[in-house]
């Protein structure tokens, strides 16, 4: 176990492209497996249930309040909109943060795992 910190993490979850019979808590627990497999504290998980985008406003409140810049996570790319992640990229709080998807595996032979820098990096700037 390391004596550093664990770099924060912040969840966003859209309720409205949950599949049928997946639940909320069921996305809320990947988050979190997610952030214990790839060492990060999570932190608040935001879930956005409609318009206008609360949480997502929320979100970047609590970016601009934090002492780091937080990495934010989101099940699939589905969740973070094409619109929320340029509103992201712009962001001064966020300019160098990093939107990780908890369904790639980061570690041990996993994406970007010959790379301590690009292990950490899963942008796109046109989610599915």
């Amino acid at each position: 176990m390391s004596n550093h910190p664990r770099p924060l993490l912040l969840g966003y979850i859209r309720a409205d492209v949950l599949a049928d019979g997946i639940g909320l808590c069921t996305v809320e627990a990947q988050l979190r497996a997610f952030a214990d497999r790839e060492e990060f504290a999570l932190g608040t998980i935001y879930v956005e249930k409609g318009d206008p985008p609360g949480a997502f406003h929320a979100l970047l409140d609590e970016a601009s309040r934090s002492e780091s810049t937080p990495s934010v996570v989101v099940a699939d790319l589905r969740h973070l909109t094409l619109t929320e992640h340029l509103v992201m990229s712009r962001h001064q709080d966020f300019a160098r943060s990093r939107v990780l998807v908890a369904g790639f595996t980061l570690r041990a032979g996993g994406l970007g795992a010959a790379s301590p820098v690009q292990r950490l990096v899963c942008r796109s700037a046109h989610p599915e």
